[in-house]
């Protein structure tokens, strides 16, 4: 296949790297963790201890 062939072109072609999609970017893992948390009322000293953690997360089983 010769140098100039389509194929070879696509190849070689560069996207510009300030091109954003369309839309609100995704959240990260981060982001909604910091936000569930604060929903719930939570802090990182009570996400630190376990005892404490459990008592403030669990639900029971609705069934």
């Amino acid at each position: 296949m010769s140098v100039n062939a389509i194929v070879k072109r696509a190849d070689r072609i560069t996207l510009d790297s300030n091109a954003t999609g369309r839309g609100r970017p995704k959240l990260t893992l981060d982001a909604v963790v910091h936000k569930d948390m604060s929903l719930l009322g939570l802090c990182e000293q009570v996400a630190l201890d376990r005892a404490q953690w459990w008592k403030r997360i669990h639900v029971a089983d609705p069934k």
